[in-house]
């Protein structure tokens, strides 16, 4: 029966790494031909760098293969001349967000690419735990999630079931039993405090795990949320673009790559150099089952890194990535040093009396002299002076910036109604 089973494919997910290596270097012959011979983009590219398809054999091969960027290649690039099929076998078109570029990017998809989207969905929230007689609330509106849940069985309370009122969600939840909530990471903690001012003690209910997805979150947060609701938190990465990358099992310590969809490689993002295992930079990925929008070596954005392999005592084969740390974009130079949001996020979660909202302030372009914060204090400090300095020297202690912290009551920063927005320009 589905509900005895330890994998949603066991043959694939515990597949010997040679043999994944085999099976990917097969997928990435035929992807790059396909790209070659099908999209005027990737021919462009590859006779510009003096590439032919015949010259991918192997998986060291692929640098020698352009990068693709967001904003250059895919924004700037008509949809025909990125489609590697005729336009009447796309079935499905989904788009980007639209956070970096400011306008939403179409991508066009085929029955097959959709049927795939489903698999990889169902398979990520199989490897967190979700199990046919859980009950999911959505609280985001992306039909391949709920297409996963069902795949796997469970029952499905659609992002559309309150209407996108918070407090009619919550109570649906209560009503429902819900068992997993699948939501933006940085909106859980409000969701919960929310929950609580409606009297329900989520520690009563039917509550067991939060399917964190869209965006990085401290690691202290999650302890925190586990150890004071009772909920399990795993995290599940991928794009629009890309669809599944990574997940983590019920071990933790880091995401399970979908090694046999695609390839995951991290470079510096100022160089573009390929980076070893262990070095933090851009998370750079060659699905390898797009069929209507082939993509080489796309560079998504994201900031992370591949981790040491190790054996996986859940049985899975595939190699770990670390979590997602942030956007490339939302990197700040600060006196020589790079700092991402998290990394202010994780000190923050660490200092009691300290609110979860902040903002990095941006003051002047370029690199910036010093880091400046706003954060918030809960209600009941009373040396709000002293709190100050224990932030400003835990951020010179951890970060090794020269930093000018501002402390706001809590709930007087802006709220973002999607996801977290942490960089301020003043």
């Amino acid at each position: 029966m589905a509900q005895e089973r330890k994998y949603w494919d066991e043959e694939v997910e515990t597949m010997p790494l040679d043999k994944l290596k085999k099976l990917q270097e097969e997928k990435l012959q035929e992807v790059v031909t396909r790209a070659y011979e099908k999209t005027a983009l990737y021919r462009r590219k590859f006779d510009k760098a003096g590439i032919r398809p015949t010259d991918i054999k192997t998986l060291d091969d692929l640098k020698k293969l352009p990068l693709t960027s967001y904003l250059d290649d895919f924004c700037y690039t008509p949809p025909l001349e990125k489609l590697a099929v005729p336009m009447e076998e796309v079935k499905t078109i989904n788009s980007t967000s639209g956070t970096l570029s400011g306008f939403t990017q179409p991508i066009l998809i085929s029955k097959r690419d959709w049927e795939f989207y489903f698999y990889g969905e169902a398979r990520s929230r199989w490897t967190i735990g979700v199990r046919p007689q859980d009950v999911i609330q959505l609280l985001l509106g992306f039909e391949s999630s709920s297409r996963g849940y069902q795949a796997i069985g469970s029952t499905v309370l659609l992002a559309t079931a309150g209407r996108g009122n918070p407090d009619h969600q919550i109570r649906l939840a209560k009503e429902m039993n819900v068992t997993v909530i699948e939501h933006l990471p940085s909106l859980v903690l409000r969701y919960f405090e929310r929950a609580k001012e409606l009297g329900w003690d989520i520690r009563e209910t039917e509550l067991r795990l939060v399917a964190g997805v869209g965006e990085g979150w401290a690691e202290t947060y999650k302890k925190r949320i586990e150890a004071q609701y009772g909920v399990l938190f795993r995290t599940l990465y991928g794009t629009a673009e890309t669809g599944g990358i990574g997940v983590e099992c019920e071990q933790g310590g880091g995401m399970h790559l979908f090694t046999d969809c695609g390839i995951v490689e991290i470079v510096d993002p100022e160089t573009e150099k390929a980076l070893g295992i262990g070095e933090e930079g851009e998370i750079v990925v060659t699905p390898l089952w797009n069929e209507a929008m082939p993509l080489i070596r796309y560079k998504t954005g994201d900031v992370g890194s591949l981790l040491p392999y190790q054996p996986c005592p859940c049985g899975r084969t595939h190699p770990k990535m670390s979590m997602v740390k942030g956007r490339v974009a939302h990197i700040a130079k600060v006196d020589g040093k790079r700092v991402l949001p998290i990394d202010v996020e994780e000190i923050i979660a660490g200092i009691p009396g300290l609110g979860e909202e902040y903002q990095i302030i941006l003051d002047q372009p370029g690199e910036l002299d010093r880091l400046k914060l706003k954060a918030e204090y809960q209600p009941e400090i009373k040396d709000v002076a002293a709190l100050k300095n224990q932030l400003e020297e835990a951020l010179y202690r951890d970060l090794g910036v020269e930093n000018e912290v501002e402390l706001a009551p809590l709930r007087s920063l802006a709220r973002a109604l999607f996801k977290a927005q942490r960089l301020i320009h003043s």
